[in-house]
């Protein structure tokens, strides 16, 4: 069994974004379409331990936001660490096993890309494999959603279409043949994302889910004009972007087509 294994967490885009409406629960039910983007990637290393599990996150020099060191208990990478012992602690002993995860940190937090979520699902699998607990993707996508709703994308990656709270995920046809210009930008807000939902007009949204069908028929096409003419995203109308440029969830990171 390898002692430590080195694995990417990658960002994200969301090609298109609806929010279709606030549930009794609080949460918003959506409907985006989210495209990985591996060359602006946190890098992780998680090293088999004799005891203490921990969490240490090294800010590169390229790192773009603030660098603001993120506490284990509200650090997702390290959540992701406690929950798989705590579920599969009896069955596969992981009481005797510790682990410490070393995160080199380039994407900006509070940024849209989804760096924390990348590096909680990055974690996951991870462990998985380093531990040898031959966890199925149905169940690791299972474990992500308890932990965020952009986590469970995260485990799968590529290109995919996400709904229900975002938990959901539908792979689709990867999109090769379009090159995201990628404009990173940080929030100095941790919590940005619960309030840029709240900051939403809903009777402004969910009027662009047309808009996602001819997206997603592009996609399965690979129709490259159609694609970038579907591009939408529903914190828009609370952002506006100049033309052919998009955020990338709630912001306030930006991407365009090179």
């Amino acid at each position: 069994m390898p002692k430590f294994i080195k694995i990417n967490a990658p960002a994200k885009i969301n090609l298109s974004l609806d929010v279709l409406k606030k549930t009794a629960s609080g949460y918003h039910k959506i409907q985006t379409v989210l495209q990985e983007i591996p060359k602006i990637k946190d890098e992780l290393k998680i090293i088999s331990t004799k005891e203490i599990d921990s969490t240490s996150i090294v800010f590169t020099p390229k790192f773009k936001g603030p660098k603001t060191p993120i506490p284990e208990n509200d650090n997702l990478a390290h959540k992701a660490l406690l929950l798989i012992k705590q579920t599969y602690g009896k069955s596969h002993r992981l009481d005797k096993k510790f682990a410490q995860i070393i995160i080199n940190k380039n994407i900006p937090i509070s940024s849209g890309l989804g760096g924390a979520s990348s590096d909680a699902a990055a974690v996951l699998k991870g462990l998985n494999k380093l531990w040898n607990l031959k966890i199925s993707q149905k169940k690791l996508l299972a474990l992500a959603a308890k932990l965020g709703m952009d986590v469970p994308f995260f485990i799968v990656g590529g290109t995919a279409l996400a709904t229900h709270f975002g938990e959901k995920i539908k792979a689709l046809k990867p999109i090769k043949n379009i090159k995201f210009k990628i404009s990173p930008s940080s929030s100095v807000s941790i919590s940005k994302t619960a309030s840029a939902y709240a900051s939403l007009d809903l009777s402004l949204c969910g009027k662009n889910i047309a808009q996602t069908k001819t997206l997603l028929k592009a996609i399965k096409k690979s129709d490259k004009e159609s694609i970038i003419a579907s591009f939408h995203n529903d914190f828009e109308t609370i952002s506006p972007q100049k033309k052919g440029h998009h955020l990338s969830g709630a912001g306030p990171s930006t991407f365009s087509i090179v």
